[in-house]
């Protein structure tokens, strides 16, 4: 008992010192408090207790978005007469864009578009370190995006936040890299989980997307992260907010073929999803980021689309609800349909052009200067598939058919095609819906989707770009490793130059003076003009007398390979196993000599980061 008391006193004794320490560097008394942890905790029990902080705050800011933009879209536009519905599906959406590019312009002066590839690229080339202004940044632009009618949806500007939360408190207290990325994709995944109640597709969230070509052992964090953020979201947001399908058909084996056909049709309808987002943005791409007129144009054109086709207004989760309900007429105007009643056959060609069209509608929200993602687009988009695939089969004969279980996995096979990530898509199905006995659907059409988008295109389009410049990671993990090396890092000091009108003694001198073992030869200007080693020099001896008035020019070898200065680290490798060489030269564009890239350099740094990766 003594022991332990005295252990306490000592304890208290340190906790004061570090109060008064901090105070005087203004942190916070919560700050103390994490400081004061850090130092009393191992390091598995501190990732821990910042997996619950991260988590929670993660967490929070995506109830707080959720939360958001559920009140501003129910005071804009709920419970409306059809014309002033139609006023308001024609006014706000380009209301939203431009005042989210107006804030973007004004209030954040942000450059270019933030998106979940921003975050990867933080990942791969940045250390981790996302900008503090997205804690917040993401938050406020979604949320009058999506809240005004934009079509996007929540969740990527959730996962973004909470990634910035997770980096940021990394670094407020000096945490590593493997630390800080751990709690970048824990944040994120905190956010997936907040918008679905569904913790396990967060952490598959995290896996697929976030942490592809990392290896991690420490993955608790990451769940407990998650967990959080999962329970916050059941505690604080009622079902009206919360996405959930709970009413569903039992599984029966005998519709396996109608799976098998709607994992076909998701697939293609996701390549239809990512070739439109790409043709939309490569017309947008022609204005300048934070252009007005491009909001303008973006704006005015996602408002005629929700004007002609009203469940194209919002992320549109309540249009999903009201299917499963059966109330279809919610997604045209119903007074429209009461008063033509038109057949079934036109409502169907209503449901498959606002299918078509959700993905146009997305992308202009997206790349005419909103703010959001495809997440929900996705899902939503899966799930109008879904329902209208079954409403076709029920048209044509077929009984029994289980249209709700055709929702729900249409909307995991749509989101696995289009964001290449069928492990989240499964998961958050099966955990949003309580649709555990609907794994076997669920996998087959999420993979079968999947594989239909990979075979056009290995990687997510989005992305393609900067995997090819080596500015993300992807599942090769020593390319990744490789991507993280700097040329100018593998400088070696073993070269030293010499002007190419020096004679040979001056060589000699240099080589005998310096114990160098190899020399580059420039000329005034400081152009590369070859390299001379001591096995050269060897040779030139040997031929006899009257070697002393031969210059350097003329007896520089030009080795087979040159490296650039704006060359990637893949190709320099590539170069030393051509040459079979310990050194390299490097120059600029203008052929000017920088110095010699060493073999046993970049060795020992890809060894020095694998240790750290792994």
């Amino acid at each position: 008992m003594k022991d332990k008391l005295k252990q306490f006193y000592k304890n208290f004794k340190y906790f004061s010192r570090t109060l008064k320490t901090y105070t005087l560097k203004k942190y916070n008394l919560a700050e103390i408090l994490i400081i004061w942890s850090k130092r009393q905790l191992s390091r598995f029990q501190f990732l821990v207790l910042s997996g619950i902080i991260v988590g929670a705050l993660g967490g929070l800011a995506g109830i707080t978005l959720k939360t958001i933009v559920h009140y501003i879209q129910f005071f804009l536009s709920n419970n409306l007469p059809i014309t002033q519905k139609i006023v308001a599906h024609a006014v706000f959406p380009l209301i939203g864009i431009l005042l989210t590019t107006l804030v973007a312009r004004y209030l954040y002066k942000s450059k270019k578009e933030v998106k979940l590839s921003q975050v990867l690229n933080d990942i791969a080339q940045n250390d981790s370190v996302v900008d503090k202004r997205e804690t917040h940044s993401q938050m406020i632009q979604s949320a009058i995006t999506v809240g005004f009618g934009g079509s996007a949806g929540l969740e990527t500007p959730m996962a973004i936040t909470g990634a910035a939360i997770g980096s940021n408190f990394a670094q407020r207290y000096r945490l590593g890299y493997k630390e800080k990325t751990l709690l970048l994709a824990g944040g994120a995944a905190a956010g997936i989980a907040a918008a679905f109640n569904a913790p396990i597709a967060g952490i598959m969230f995290a896996f697929e997307l976030l942490l592809t070509g990392i290896v991690f052992s420490d993955f608790i964090p990451l769940v407990i992260a998650s967990i959080c953020g999962s329970l916050l979201a059941k505690i604080v947001l009622n079902d009206d907010i919360l996405f959930s399908l709970s009413a569903r058909d039992p599984f029966d084996y005998m519709n396996t073929v109608y799976y098998l056909g709607l994992g076909i049709i998701a697939g293609f309808y996701a390549r239809y999803f990512i070739v439109i987002n790409e043709k939309v943005k490569h017309f947008f791409d022609r204005f300048p980021h934070g252009s007005i007129k491009k909001a303008l144009i973006g704006g005015t054109l996602l408002s005629i689309l929700c004007v002609a086709f009203p469940a194209l207004f919002g992320e549109g989760y309540v249009n999903i609800k009201m299917l499963h309900q059966g109330k279809i007429e919610y997604l045209v105007y119903d007074e429209v349909i009461n008063f033509f009643n038109f057949p079934n056959t036109t409502i169907v060609v209503m449901l498959i052009l606002t299918l078509l069209l959700k993905a146009v509608a997305t992308s202009i929200t997206l790349n005419s200067g909103g703010v959001g993602g495809n997440f929900a687009p996705s899902l939503i988009a899966g799930g109008l598939l879904g329902y209208i695939f079954g409403f076709i089969l029920i048209l044509i004969g077929f009984e029994n058919v289980p249209i709700t279980n055709l929702m729900l996995v249409g909307m995991a096979g749509v989101l696995s095609g289009v964001l290449y990530a069928p492990l989240t898509a499964i998961f958050l199905i099966a955990e949003s819906s309580s649709g555990y006995d609907l794994f076997i659907p669920l996998m087959i059409v999420a993979v079968i989707a999947f594989l239909i988008n990979k075979y056009f295109s290995p990687i997510n389009p989005e992305l393609t770009k900067l995997a090819e410049e080596g500015k993300i990671f992807t599942t090769r993990h020593d390319q990744n490793i490789l991507t993280q090396i700097s040329i100018t890092e593998c400088l070696d000091e073993e070269g030293i130059r010499v002007d190419s009108k020096a004679n040979l003694k001056t060589i000699n001198d240099l080589f005998n003076n310096t114990n160098k073992a190899i020399l580059a030869v420039v000329d005034d200007k400081g152009r590369f003009w070859g390299m001379i080693n001591k096995e050269h020099m060897s040779k030139v001896h040997l031929k006899g007398e009257g070697y002393e008035d031969l210059l350097a020019s003329e007896i520089a070898i030009n080795p087979s390979n040159l490296v650039y200065i704006d060359e990637k680290i893949e190709s320099v490798v590539r170069k030393f196993e051509e040459s079979d060489t310990w050194y390299l030269p490097l120059v600029d564009a203008n052929h000017k000599y920088l110095g010699f890239v060493s073999r046993f350099k970049v060795l020992k740094k890809y060894r020095q980061l694998l240790k750290e990766l792994s």
